[in-house]
């Protein structure tokens, strides 16, 4: 994953060249595709316009920023994940499961 950090510690995937945080000017940095979830929760309402439920899951990776991904899996605290960008939209799935299963939600 690409993006920007600030060297007050500010991490995000947008490419920014001044810290919303201090100001400074930011540097470009690159992240594995892979973190730690911090957080996990089950839609209870399917958003309109998809066929199949999707899950919400708020990532940590190490010494970058913290995201949220779209799961169709259920996922826990401490588990480790796999992290997928596409189209704008971020997926993420249990580490080591093959990346092709990490797609967009079905459109109804």
């Amino acid at each position: 994953m690409k993006g920007s950090k600030c060297r007050c510690s500010y991490a995000t995937t947008s490419h920014r060249r001044i810290c919303p945080r201090c100001g400074k000017k930011m540097k470009p940095s690159e992240w594995p595709d892979e973190g730690k979830v911090l957080s996990f929760t089950r839609l209870q309402a399917i958003p309109e316009g998809l066929k199949d439920p999707y899950n919400l899951a708020l990532v940590a990776i190490e010494n970058g920023p913290k995201l949220i991904c779209w799961t169709s899996g259920t996922l826990k605290e401490d588990d480790s994940v796999t992290i997928v960008e596409q189209k704008g939209n971020v997926f993420c799935g249990p580490k080591g499961e093959p990346t092709s299963e990490l797609k967009a939600p079905v459109k109804a």
